[in-house]
């Protein structure tokens, strides 16, 4: 067992700080409750919000949250679904929908500009699955993350929709398996050709394969879900350790990018 003396010094080495702490912020018709995690040093760092999934918040979101801590950036968590009394919703993923989740993200950097160790303006959203979805709706014109200081967003594996999604107004990096059959990569293929307004802001990864959740450890499977044909069935799970490296590489060289 590493003496705390170590594991202290080891924790300043990595940058992350030693414990997450618990935070509250007024959300869409609720109090969300997120996990925050901290950089060591007093900052002002910027910020990461980090989206869960479907079957809501895990150890995958926890370990990119203290991954982003250790890149230097403040890491807020959401629970979108037990703040609202829900738990998994991967078979009836309306029961809290993306638009809602979206302007739970205003909440929530509202919240971190409220914070003396935050940088202003400096505000990224990363989010998986759900959380991806829910970065389709939030980088359209009208979801009013660019008035919060967000000045981007990572979308791992993201429903889009062609016809609802094409005002995207903010810099996104989508990153998806292409053999995914859970939210297919053509319908992202279809909406970035169909004449998008800003193209230049896009940026698509397709791995050729990969499968839905090719960077979440462990999860190779299936998993019932619904689906972009409207029913619920089983979906293939894969972890993919050459396309989660790439992936993590440009996730942190566009949010350096764009925030530091």
């Amino acid at each position: 067992m590493m003496r705390p003396l170590m594991l202290l010094a080891f924790l300043a080495l990595s940058g992350v700080a030693s414990a997450q702490e618990e935070v509250r912020f007024p959300g869409d018709a609720a109090e969300i409750k997120a996990s925050m995690y901290r950089p060591v040093g007093d900052g002002p760092f910027p910020a990461v919000i980090v989206l869960h999934g479907c079957g809501g918040p895990d150890y995958h979101h926890t370990g990119w949250a203290q991954k982003l801590a250790g890149w230097g950036y403040v890491a807020l968590v959401p629970d979108s679904f037990g703040s609202r009394g829900e738990s998994s919703i991967c078979t009836k993923v309306f029961r809290v929908p993306p638009q809602l989740r979206a302007n739970d993200v205003n909440g929530a950097a509202a919240y971190l500009a409220s914070q003396p160790f935050i940088a202003k303006g400096r505000i990224g959203v990363l989010g998986f699955s759900h959380g991806g979805w829910t970065i389709m709706k939030g980088v359209q014109a009208d979801s009013g993350w660019a008035a919060r200081g967000i000045k981007g967003a990572v979308a791992y594996y993201p429903y889009c929709d062609v016809q609802a999604d094409r005002n995207i107004a903010l810099p996104l990096l989508v990153q998806m398996g292409d053999k995914d059959d859970w939210t297919p990569p053509e319908l992202c293929k279809a909406l970035f050709a169909s004449g998008i307004r800003q193209p230049d802001l896009v940026e698509a990864v397709y791995y050729p394969d990969a499968y839905h959740a090719f960077d979440r450890r462990g999860a190779t499977g299936s998993v019932m879900g619904f689906g972009s044909d409207g029913t619920v069935s089983r979906h293939r799970l894969e972890y993919d350790v050459r396309a989660t490296r790439d992936a993590e590489a440009r996730t942190q060289a566009f949010f350096a990018r764009l925030l530091r």
